[in-house]
C-alpha cells in the first residue's frame, strides 16, 4: 500500500507541475504575441518614415536636377546672348532704335518709330491695344521674338498724364512676354530741357 501512495503522490505532483508549466507557456505566448505586434507596428512606422525621407530626398534631387538643367541652358546660351547683345549695340550705334513717343493733340497717342520710319500709332486708352500695336510694329521692323530689342519711351513730364505713362509702361511690360529681350529706357524730355537751361 505504501508503494501505491507514492505513485499517487507522484501523479498529483506531476499534474500540479504540468498546470504551472501550461500557465507559464500561455503567459510566454501572450507576451510573444504582444511583442510581435509591437515589433510589427514599430517596423511599419520605421518603413513609413524611411519612405517619407526617400520622397523628400527624391524631391530635392528633382529640384537640383531642374536647377542644373537651367544653369546648363544658361551656360550654353551665354555666347549666343553676348552676340545678340553686341548686334543690338551695333544697331543702336548706327541709329537703329525703336522709340515710343507719347504725344498729345486732341487725345493722347503713342507713336512708334524705328530710326526715322514710323512703324505704328495707337491711342492711349487701352493697354491691350498699345501692347498689340508695339508687337505689330516690332514685327513690321523685321525683328524676331528672340532678338535683343533696344527701345526708348520718350515723353514730356510736364504734359504727359501720369495715367497715360503708367498705361504705356504696363504695355511695355506685356511686350516682354512676347519679346523676352525687349529693353526699354525712359526719357523725360522735360528733365533734359531743365538740365540744359
Amino acid at each position: 500500500m505504501n508503494g501505491f501512495r507514492k505513485n499517487k503522490g507522484i501523479v498529483i505532483e506531476l499534474t500540479a507541475l504540468l498546470d504551472v508549466i501550461m500557465i507559464m507557456l500561455f503567459w510566454i505566448m501572450m507576451n510573444v504575441q504582444d511583442s510581435s505586434k509591437s515589433a510589427a507596428s514599430e517596423a511599419e512606422k520605421k518603413a513609413l518614415e524611411a519612405e517619407q525621407r526617400l520622397n523628400t530626398i527624391q524631391e530635392e534631387l528633382d529640384i537640383r536636377s531642374a536647377q542644373l538643367e537651367r544653369f546648363k541652358s544658361i551656360l550654353e546660351n551665354i555666347d549666343k546672348n553676348a552676340a545678340d547683345n553686341q548686334q543690338a549695340l551695333f544697331g543702336y550705334e548706327s541709329g537703329m532704335l525703336v522709340t515710343l513717343d507719347i504725344r498729345y493733340d486732341t487725345t493722347g497717342r503713342l507713336i512708334i518709330y524705328n530710326s526715322d520710319k514710323k512703324l505704328g500709332e495707337a491711342e492711349i486708352f487701352s493697354e491691350t491695344e498699345i501692347t498689340a500695336c508695339i508687337i505689330n510694329a516690332l514685327n513690321k521692323a523685321g525683328l524676331d521674338k528672340q532678338d535683343v530689342v533696344l527701345c526708348a519711351l520718350i515723353y514730356d513730364g510736364t504734359s504727359a498724364l501720369y495715367k497715360d505713362f503708367k498705361t504705356v509702361n504696363r504695355a511695355v511690360d506685356s511686350v516682354r512676354d512676347v519679346y523676352s529681350s525687349f529693353y526699354c529706357a525712359y526719357i523725360n524730355t522735360a528733365r533734359i530741357n531743365q538740365n540744359e537751361s
